[in-house]
């Protein structure tokens, strides 16, 4: 599922918000904390911004 987020924000050279993310694969909410933060700790994704306005970046 990792790899699907990745290539979506990819895709956005803007970055993607977590709810954009998740709208557009069609997760559900409890999903996506532990997919974004697995993102971040193997530094597959970036971030920038702080809670609900945090917008994550592929590198």
């Amino acid at each position: 599922m990792l790899g699907k987020v990745i290539g979506l924000v990819k895709k956005h050279k803007g970055g993607l918000r977590a709810e954009e993310i998740r709208a557009n694969l069609g997760m559900l909410p409890k999903e996506m904390p532990r997919i974004l933060k697995e993102g971040v700790a193997t530094k597959k994704l970036s971030t920038k911004g702080q809670k609900r306005a945090t917008t994550y970046f592929a590198k």
